[in-house]
């Protein structure tokens, strides 16, 4: 289509269809998703607290401290990638969130399951749930890590030469699913064992040799250097606003690379690592500084611009957390006192802990709302949302913000390499991705005398041509900017 053709339209058309992902639909996705594993962890919780001294026993001296570096893993990343889709459901790293926290749920569950049944009464369903732990989490997660940190923070690579970070990230961590799935002789994570899903013959001699040489780890570790090298190419050619946004994740990105040496070290080398030291629990917590940096960089920098979406889930989020503890809390001392009276376990102690949750509820979550609001709620400061309301028609209106924001939504639309906002003289208002690019279209921003200059866009990413119905809604969008700016 012409940009003259697209020029004379008035208003955008409907969005473009054939999109599974809706808003609405995201937003249920990733709140499910993020509510599943949160309950998954609540009976983790209540698993750990029911292992003894007769517990099986773990290799890689897994303690305390790795269930509760997953538990605070899994959380952090559900949490902020159902913020994410529920503002940006195209955006591929709130889905690699959304799916690290629903599988942490799954597979550390699995392990306190198989750490428990297998010490008194094993059966198949605990050697699964060992396996399936430790076949997943050694491996998944940190390639996850590694996309997160490449396609952070517009959902894109930085340009085409970085595509093999993700080439690196999905066959090591597939890989290394493979090397422990299915060529390890025993159970990776559970000392004294027999894998029983070891492939025979050559294959399985193949998977056991690439597993002693931690081919798989070592692809990952690369994709997590590459990973971080690519962010920080796109902190240098990013605004001082971008620049902000990626500085917490860039650190993140260095932490979780320097985390994963212990973990690679002491695979390569059997017993190198000092007794006592938790080279999975370390990562877990390295890990979990990229969910952290990536929700400082939505509250301090307005990034995604979802301000009341983190004020809810840092309401909802931190009463899963409260209430989770108080169950499991619950539990235990129910247990003991029931031990101490009866000298038996009873089921009426899961049922008391229910009771005091559910009593707790209504009261906890008041006054989590006044404690959030009273630090995370900007329209509550400040002459309130009047404020804010005035501060979002000047970003709309004039024409400095209203370039900058049109540019930003047009390129995350669009996905386009990089494109341009340029006045009536060629001067330019505001850029997004990477310029200078070849001018792949021009669309006017305003019409007639309400035109404040043109929107260049530069070639869409991986050299796909732009959809015509996208292109439309554009332009509409375009010329509503103009008007709004030449009214302001």
């Amino acid at each position: 289509m012409s940009a003259e053709a697209v020029a004379n339209l008035v208003a955008p058309t409907p969005a473009a269809g054939g999109r599974w992902v809706t808003a609405r639909r995201a937003r249920f996705i990733g709140w499910s998703a993020f509510a599943i594993g949160s309950t998954l962890r609540v009976f983790q919780l209540w698993l750990v607290t029911r292992m003894g001294p007769d517990a099986i026993r773990f290799t890689l001296d897994i303690g305390p401290a790795t269930f509760l570096a997953a538990i605070v893993l899994g959380t952090a990343s559900g949490l902020v990638g159902a913020i994410i889709v529920a503002r940006r459901p195209g955006n591929l790293v709130g889905w690699l969130y959304v799916v690290t926290g629903l599988m942490q749920g799954v597979v550390t569950l699995g392990l306190a399951y198989g750490a428990v049944t297998l010490a008194t009464s094993p059966d198949d369903v605990g050697v699964f749930f060992a396996w399936q732990n430790g076949a997943v989490d050694y491996a998944i997660p940190f390639s996850f890590a590694a996309l997160v940190l490449a396609l952070f923070p517009e959902g894109h690579l930085v340009g085409p030469r970085w595509r093999p970070v993700i080439v690196l990230a999905v066959v090591g961590g597939f890989l290394r699913f493979l090397e422990v799935g299915f060529g390890a002789r025993s159970l990776v994570l559970i000392a004294d064992s027999t894998n029983p899903y070891r492939l025979g013959g050559p294959l399985g001699d193949v998977l056991a040799t690439s597993s002693a040489l931690g081919i798989g780890s070592l692809l990952v570790e690369a994709a997590f250097v590459l990973s971080a090298a690519s962010l920080a190419v796109r902190y240098r050619a990013s605004s001082t606003e971008g620049r902000q946004q990626i500085r917490w994740l860039l650190l993140a990105g260095v932490a979780a690379v320097l985390s994963t040496v212990p973990l690679v070290y002491g695979t390569l080398v059997p017993r190198s690592l000092p007794a006592g030291f938790d080279a999975i629990a370390l990562l877990f917590v390295a890990l979990t500084f990229a969910p952290i940096a990536t929700l400082i960089a939505i509250s301090r920098y307005r990034l995604y611009e979802i301000d009341r979406i983190v004020n809810r889930a840092l309401v909802y989020g931190s009463l899963t957390a409260i209430l989770a503890g108080v169950f499991t809390a619950g539990i235990a001392l129910a247990q003991r006192l029931f031990v101490n009276m009866t000298g038996e376990r009873s089921d009426v102690a899961i049922v008391a802990a229910t009771l005091v949750v559910a009593t707790l509820y209504a009261p906890l979550r008041k006054r989590l709302e006044a404690m959030v609001d009273r630090w995370f709620k900007y329209e509550s400061r400040e002459f309130g949302a009047y404020r804010a309301e005035v501060e979002k028609f000047l970003a709309l209106s004039e024409p400095e913000p209203a370039a900058k924001r049109l540019a930003a939504e047009a390129a995350a639309e669009l996905d386009a390499i990089g494109l341009a906002v340029v006045d009536r003289e060629g001067g330019t208002l505001a850029t997004a991705g990477i310029w200078p690019q070849p001018v792949a279209m021009r669309l006017p921003i305003g019409r007639g005398d309400s035109m404040i200059g043109t929107l260049l866009v530069g070639p869409r990413r991986g050299g796909r041509p732009y959809d015509s119905r996208e292109v439309e809604e554009l332009a509409g969008v375009a010329i509503l900017v103009g008007r709004a700016a030449t009214r302001g």
